[in-house]
């Protein structure tokens, strides 16, 4: 691989993901704003689903959503066969050349001299695009949860940046290789800026329950289910109207999910005291919102699915991450890896849920407090997206 052009040369960097699930395109966002403070850099954002018809994009997420919703044991089949060898590999190279020949003519529009991957299949359009007519394209490829899926693992990629040092054998692995000659960083999942930013966690929470009209020592829940709000924050609401729950506020963030935010806003005046306009009520339900970063300090438990990319921001902000009914394949992996390398708990049903926060509730303060410091100051601050700009930069002909 030749090195990339020198600063005083524009570097064109090509960032290729796909909208499945919001997590690939937060991370593609966070690595675009590391690399746009490099000297001399462009930036271009690509979508795999922009390659055929945008019909067919949306009956492909909408399959895919119905298909998570109501029979999850479909797709725990098709994760466990995509992430084997054999035939699974070759239906994975027959797709992705079928989208190579649809998405060719943009990657050579845009002429990138680096390009970086987030999801599986632009790893794999990629790496047949660099085999076939650019062997000496840079490919970095951006692993969004913490386990590898097969599909990943693809030839012709320069650098793997995976959640955790821990997962770089996976790599290996994956490849059926002993050992790789493409090189690995353990540096963590890239989160955008905001969610490294150094705050004061005691002020943070004293405005965020200031701005709700809350007690200063309210003990709040966060729930998150990612861009698409893909939690079933009804049901866990829904829950929290029990009188034992009296005292736990809730923040509801439903993302883009405009159905769901509708469904829970009726909700709100069963949270209130006295059942009044005047009453405080203990549910705020927002949709998408640029303040999870101060949102996720302030909360004494975050309720989220098992998403890399949200769980990579909870970490960051040394969140107490209670992950709830992880669904089948990647969300599991990360449920384990969060389980036994930081701590995290995980629930599976209500019952659970109820046990879970009975417990939390009756932790005192400042050990909540003191906690969440630990938790900040081991997990926080990678900036993964920083390292991988950092490294990029380095490659550059001097």
């Amino acid at each position: 691989m030749d090195l990339l052009p020198a600063k005083d040369e524009k570097l064109k960097i090509l960032i290729l993901s796909a909208p499945i699930g919001s997590g690939h395109r937060m991370a593609a966002a966070a690595l675009e704003e590391a690399l746009l403070r490099m000297e001399n850099v462009e930036v271009v954002q690509g979508n795999v689903f922009d390659f055929f018809p945008s019909v067919i994009g949306k009956a492909f997420l909408k399959f895919y959503e119905t298909v998570l919703a109501v029979c999850p044991w479909l797709y725990a089949l098709s994760y466990r066969w995509s992430n084997q060898g054999g035939g699974s590999l070759w239906m994975r190279n027959l797709l992705n050349g079928i989208l190579l020949r649809l998405g060719r003519s943009f990657i050579e529009e845009v002429k990138p001299d680096a390009v970086f991957s987030t999801h599986a299949t632009p790893t794999g359009i990629l790496s047949l695009y660099k085999q076939k007519y650019d062997t000496g394209l840079w490919l970095g490829v951006v692993v969004t949860d913490f386990t590898v899926h097969r599909w990943l693992v693809c030839p012709g990629v320069d650098a793997y940046f995976v959640a955790d040092e821990k997962l770089s054998g996976e790599i290996d692995s994956a490849s059926g290789r002993s050992e790789t000659q493409t090189a690995v960083y353990g540096w963590g999942i890239p989160v955008r800026g905001r969610f490294t930013e150094k705050q004061e966690l005691a002020a943070v929470r004293r405005e965020a329950r200031s701005r709700f009209g809350w007690p200063a020592g309210a003990f709040v829940c966060l729930l998150a289910g990612g861009g698409g709000g893909m939690l079933p924050m009804e049901e866990i609401v829904k829950s929290l109207r029990n009188e034992k729950f009296k005292d736990i506020y809730v923040v509801a963030v439903t993302g883009h999910n405009d159905g769901l935010r509708k469904k829970l806003e009726p909700l709100q005046k069963e949270f209130s005291k006295d059942q009044t306009e005047e009453s405080v009520c203990r549910l705020a339900v927002l949709g998408f919102t640029d303040e999870m970063p101060r949102l996720m300090q302030a909360a004494d438990v975050v309720i989220t699915k098992a998403g890399g990319v949200t769980l990579a921001e909870c970490l960051e902000c040394g969140a107490n991450i209670l992950i709830y009914h992880p669904l089948p394949g990647q969300e599991q992996g990360n449920t384990a890896f969060l389980q036994q390398e930081y701590g995290a708990a995980a629930v599976t049903d209500l019952r659970q849920l109820d046990e879970y926060l009975g417990r939390e509730m009756r932790v005192s303060l400042p050990e909540r407090l003191q906690k969440q410091q630990e938790r900040k100051q081991r997990y926080g601050h990678r900036a993964a997206a920083g390292r991988i700009a950092e490294l990029t930069d380095k490659l550059r002909n001097r």
